[in-house]
This record gives structure tokens, C-alpha cells and sequence, in this order.
């Protein structure tokens, strides 16, 4: 037979078929590369069939294609959940498995049961209920006299058993039959759990709903625990009918019963608390399932990632899409306590330390809303994503250095930018002056790095570096790349949401109501709002009590209950001025707007307020001929004007 540890490190290397070093096995047992090195001689003398971990220079140790299946059979064998050794860990355990059934049961009983003395027993017990306290925070144990005792209700005790099943199988392939069969005694039958793992597994398949192996087995395990707690008689008080979130969970537990599985609401709410932080949702429905909380954390999370460390998250929508879904599980896990540990948070925080720091803006807007803090392993994950980010995605902004005579003052600024802004600017030339035009012609250039005191381009931002970078200096570059950054921002978003449809330029007499009516068909073709009539109507209401003037010359209407279909923006350039309330309108921007939160329209407000106030800008864009020169003339002017949006 296996030892506890020897089975470990057998299930290590079944869940990493590409094979792990010795170090990598050491550091997960918390032993020395020796122990492990004699730990895996021993598995294969005594493994049935052989040598089953191999071992070479490129892949460390393995397990062969070939042997999977044993491996995973040795798993699911009844001589596996019997015969491997019990560690200390585990006896807690089986501690609370032989008080399940019953509520309580005998200290006495329990000693003669696992070989241990009084003392002893009373002294795993100890340890036990501080482990469910630290990691818990349950008082599921109560020693009463010579009794231990449940000391939590029927839906609390379902909950906490949840949870660790849960985090203690996490990434450990097939042990929640050991915990089943440890947690529900002489009631676990390996045939029904085995028929309820079908069952479950052909409901998911059937309505093309992709759920994690961790998650369809701890699906089944919890709706197996429910069976046989009622079943032993222990029933969560019943409820009224609890409000379901998605349309695969509630036709998952129609499912259930449709198989003559009874579920009483009781039951059912529970197991709703756990169902509904996985991610059990189709395809087509990942994206509607996401909450407008979730939204909103992200777009605070992107605007302080933006503040601080001058990265633009919204550069890719893939990326964002991405984050947005993780973020909404999340949130589920922390709202119904069924938070994950990430197995590799060390290893992540080791090796991913500038995107686990960036990661760590995270915990303060949680707080914010939610007024808790969330664990180190959600940050941990959050912190894998923006690593992928800053490696995959990023853009760097491409610089030039304009060299110094002096080589070692050129090599003192090269390491400084590399040390402090790797993530940021990739230096691509080291150039003398006389150089700099031709390389312009022929190369895209973000950001001209001077060393030469009175350098500066008249087209590409320009950094002066007076002497030796020093504090003031990085805070000065911070500013610069922020800016840069802002400008990109701007300039993309301009491109989206003023295109050639929706601009209008009237040459001749307009009143205000005909060009808002002009604006909203122009809306309706491009299919950003529902109906015209109903938006007009609005608008036009909406400035009789609030008017939307920003400026002398400039008017941003919008409705104030109306919402679009997509938020868009059309544009009316008035060659002859509308007069309203004394101010001689130019231009107008109608707004519609998506009932959901959109940060880019926060940023474009900014752009408009300063816009408003330089009268040479409002000029600029009224002069213009045709609807694609409005839309280079707009970039022209973000990129001329001190914008930041905090």
C-alpha cells in the first residue's frame, strides 16, 4: 500500500502530465529532493505493474501516457480509500465522519475506533476545530463531557462540508469519494455515486454547458451529500421557494427532479449558494450572466491601473472579456463564502511579483463596495491574468534615445529605462541628433528620449533628461507616459464612436429641434436606439430642465430616462450657429447611451469639458469640409489638450 505522502506526490505528477522537477515535488511536500528521490523508488518496487514514474533531463518526472489510466484507477479504487495511510491531517476527518450520522458521538468510542488514547483524542480535536476556525471560520466541533457534538445547523453544516470538500480536493484528481466516504460513513454507496455522476454529467453535456472537471464532481458530490443527509434524516428547514440566478440553474434542478430526485426548497437553496459561484453557464449566455457590480469593479480596476502604472487594460477586448467573467465568478465566490484557493500562490507571487503588485489595486475596490477584503489567492489569480497581460498584450510605447557624446552616460539612462520601465518603453534606437529624421521616415516612434538639454521635437513627444535620472526625473517620465497612453486611449476612441455615419455638417439654417431629429435617424440607421420618436422626445424635454450647454458654443444632449441599444454618439457641425439662451451654439454631440456602466464615455466627457473651453479647438472643428476631416481634427485636438481623468 501507498503512504498518504507517496500518494500525494503520485496524484502531483498525474496532474501535470508534461512532467515536474525534483525541486518542484519537493517544495509540495515540504521534504527534502532526497525523500522525494526515495519516495519514488518505493512507489515503483511496490507498483503492481512495474515502474510507473519515469524520469529524464527535459521533463524531470513523468508518468507515461500509457500508465494514465491505471494511475486514475488506483484513485477510484475502494483499496485506495481504505488502505492508504491516515496521516495526522486526516484524522480530524474522520473525527467529524464518525459524528455525522448521529450528532455526536462517544470520545471513547472514537479512541478505541482509531487506536488512540483520551489524550490524544482530545488533543486532535483540538487541533482540528483551530483548523476549522483559521480556514473556515466555523465552529462546526463542540466537546460536551466525553461527547463531541455538531454545533451548527442543518444549511450551516451542509455549507461548511461544501467548502471543504471543496478546498481540499482542489486539484487532487478523484478524491471526493475519500471525503464522501469519510464524511457520510456506512451510508456512501460507490454505485449510487457513480449513477448520480452520470446523471449530472448528462445534463451538462446535453445542454452544451461547460463546466470544470473540479466543478461537475463537486456538483455531484453536493447534491449526493444532500440525498443522504435527508435520507439519514438530518433536513435543512424548509423555505420558501428561493430565487434562482440563470437559466442553467434552474433547469438544472428541474433536471434533478424530473430523475425522482427530491429536493425540498430547503435543499435547494443551499445547494444554489454553491451552484451558483461556478461557472455553469453555455457560450451563448457567458456574457449576459455578468452583473453590473462586476462591470463596474473592472472599469475602476482599469482606471487605477491606468493612474498608477500607466498600462492600458481596455487596449484589448479579449483580455477584457476575459477578466470580466473571472471577476463575476468571483464576486460569487466571495458573496456566497465559497472562496478557491490557488494552489500555485506562491509560484505566482515568486515569479509574477510586478503583476501580483499591480494585482493588489484589486483588494481596495473590493472594500469599497463589498466592505471585506478578498484572499490572497483571488488576488493571486487576478494577478495571472495581468501577467499575461503585460506579456502578450501590452503595447510598448517605442522610444529612441538621442545619445549623449559621453557612452556611459548613454549607458546609465538605457539601464534606468530598462530597470524602470521594461513593462513600458522599448528603446529601439540609440541615435546622434543627425540621425533622428531619417529614422522617423522609416520607423513608427512613440517617444524621443533626449539627453541633450535643449532637444525637443516638434511632433513626437520628447523626454529632456537633465544629467543623471534621479526621483524627480521618474515621477516627470511617469507623467509623460501616462500622457502618451491617454492620447492612444482618446485617439481609439474617437475612431469608434465618431465615424463617418454618424457625423453632420449643415451648411444652411437649422432650428435645434430639426438637427436633433436628424441626429436620432442617423442613430436609428446605425441601430444604436430603439425608436426615434421616443428619443427625440427625451431629448428635447430633457433641455427645457436641465439644458446640456458646456460652453458658449458647444451642447452635448442626451436623454434622461431613454436608454440605447449601444452607446453611440452623432455629431452636428453648424456652419450657421443655433441661437439658444444667448449662446451661440456651433456644434452639437448627441449622446445615447447603453443602460450599462461604460468608462470610455467618462473619459470622453473629460475631453469634451476642456474642449469646450479652448474657443481655437471649437473653431478648428467647425472650419472643417467633410465628415472623415472632423475625425482627424478631433484626434489633433485630444492630443494637443492636458487631459486626465482621475
Amino acid at each position: 500500500m501507498l503512504t498518504r505522502r507517496q500518494s500525494k506526490l503520485l496524484e502531483m505528477l498525474l496532474n501535470n502530465v508534461q512532467g515536474v522537477t525534483g525541486t518542484k515535488l519537493a517544495e509540495y511536500l515540504e521534504v527534502s529532493s532526497r525523500t522525494v528521490r526515495n519516495e519514488i523508488s518505493e512507489i515503483n518496487r511496490i507498483w503492481e505493474s512495474g515502474s510507473v514514474i519515469k524520469s529524464s533531463r527535459q521533463r524531470g518526472y513523468f508518468i507515461e501516457t500509457a500508465d494514465m489510466e491505471s494511475v486514475k484507477d488506483y484513485f477510484l479504487s475502494e483499496k485506495h480509500g481504505r488502505t492508504t495511510e491516515e496521516a495526522v491531517s486526516d484524522r480530524g476527518w474522520i473525527i467529524l465522519g464518525m459524528i455525522l450520522k448521529d450528532g455526536q458521538a462517544d470520545i471513547f468510542d472514537i479512541g478505541d475506533e482509531l487506536a488512540l488514547s483520551e489524550p490524544a483524542i482530545y488533543k486532535e480535536v483540538g487541533r482540528f476545530q483551530k483548523k476549522l476556525m483559521s480556514e473556515y471560520q466555523s465552529e462546526l466541533l463542540r466537546i460536551s463531557g466525553d461527547k463531541l457534538r455538531i454545533d451548527e445547523d442543518e444549511a450551516k453544516l451542509r455549507q461548511t462540508l461544501f467548502r471543504i470538500i471543496k478546498n481540499e480536493t482542489q486539484n487532487r484528481v478523484h478524491n471526493y469519494s475519500w471525503f464522501l466516504r469519510t464524511f457520510l460513513y456506512d451510508d456512501f454507496d460507490q454505485k449510487e455515486y457513480g449513477w448520480m455522476e452520470k446523471l449530472v454529467k448528462e445534463y451538462f453535456d446535453s445542454r452544451f454547458i461547460q463546466i470544470s472537471d473540479d466543478g461537475l464532481y463537486m456538483a455531484v458530490s453536493a447534491v449526493y451529500i444532500t440525498i443522504v443527509r435527508n435520507y439519514q434524516n438530518h433536513r435543512v428547514p424548509e423555505t420558501t421557494a428561493p430565487e434562482l440566478t440563470g437559466r442553467e440553474l434552474t433547469g438544472f434542478f428541474d433536471y434533478l427532479k424530473t430523475q425522482g430526485i427530491e429536493l425540498k426548497n430547503g435543499d435547494i437553496r443551499v445547494l444554489a449558494g454553491l451552484l451558483h459561484s461556478f461557472k455553469m453557464t453555455s457560450d451563448t449566455s457567458a456574457q449576459s450572466e455578468i452583473g453590473g457590480l462586476s462591470v463596474q469593479i473592472l472599469e475602476d480596476f482599469c482606471h487605477d491601473v491606468m493612474e498608477k502604472y500607466h498600462f492600458d487594460l481596455w487596449q484589448s477586448q479579449d483580455f477584457y472579456d476575459n477578466i470580466l467573467i473571472h471577476i463575476e465568478y468571483m464576486m460569487r465566490r466571495l458573496e456566497t463564502g465559497y472562496e478557491v484557493k490557488n494552489p500555485i500562490l506562491n509560484d505566482v507571487k515568486k515569479q509574477y511579483p510586478y503583476a501580483y503588485e499591480i494585482s493588489m489595486l484589486m483588494a481596495s475596490i473590493i472594500y469599497k463596495y463589498k466592505h471585506c477584503y478578498i484572499q490572497d489567492d483571488e488576488i493571486s489569480f487576478i494577478a495571472i491574468f495581468v501577467e499575461h497581460f503585460l506579456e502578450n498584450v501590452n503595447q510598448k510605447l517605442k522610444a529612441v534615445i538621442i545619445s549623449a557624446a559621453r557612452f556611459s552616460v548613454n549607458s546609465i539612462v538605457s539601464s534606468w529605462i530598462k530597470t524602470n520601465f521594461q513593462n513600458q518603453i522599448e528603446v529601439k534606437a540609440l541615435l546622434p541628433k543627425h540621425s533622428l529624421e531619417q529614422y522617423l521616415e522609416e520607423h513608427p516612434v512613440d517617444l524621443i528620449i533626449s539627453i541633450m538639454d535643449t532637444f525637443v521635437h516638434p511632433s513626437v513627444a520628447t523626454f529632456r533628461m537633465d544629467g543623471i535620472p534621479n526621483q524627480y526625473t521618474l515621477t516627470a517620465m511617469n507623467a509623460l507616459v501616462h500622457k502618451i497612453r491617454m492620447n492612444y486611449r482618446f485617439r481609439e476612441m474617437i475612431k469608434i464612436y465618431f465615424n463617418k455615419g454618424s457625423i453632420r455638417i449643415y451648411r444652411e439654417k437649422r432650428s435645434f429641434e430639426q438637427v436633433i431629429q436628424d441626429l436620432s435617424q442617423a442613430l436609428k440607421e446605425e441601430d444604436c436606439i430603439y425608436d426615434v420618436r421616443e428619443f427625440v422626445t427625451d431629448v428635447l424635454q430633457r433641455e427645457v430642465n436641465y439644458p446640456t450647454f458646456i460652453g458658449d458654443w458647444f451642447m452635448l444632449p442626451h436623454p434622461l430616462v431613454t436608454f440605447a441599444k449601444k452607446t453611440a454618439i452623432s455629431v452636428a457641425v453648424l456652419k450657421q450657429p443655433i441661437r439658444m439662451q444667448e449662446k451661440e451654439i456651433q456644434l452639437i454631440f448627441l449622446l445615447a447611451m447603453e443602460r450599462k456602466q461604460n468608462e470610455q464615455i467618462g473619459v470622453l466627457f473629460e475631453l469634451f469639458r476642456h474642449m469646450a473651453l479652448e474657443r481655437s479647438a471649437i473653431r478648428r472643428l467647425t472650419a472643417v469640409e467633410t465628415e472623415e476631416e472632423f475625425a482627424d481634427v478631433l484626434i489633433q485636438i485630444s492630443n494637443s489638450l492636458e487631459i486626465y481623468k482621475g
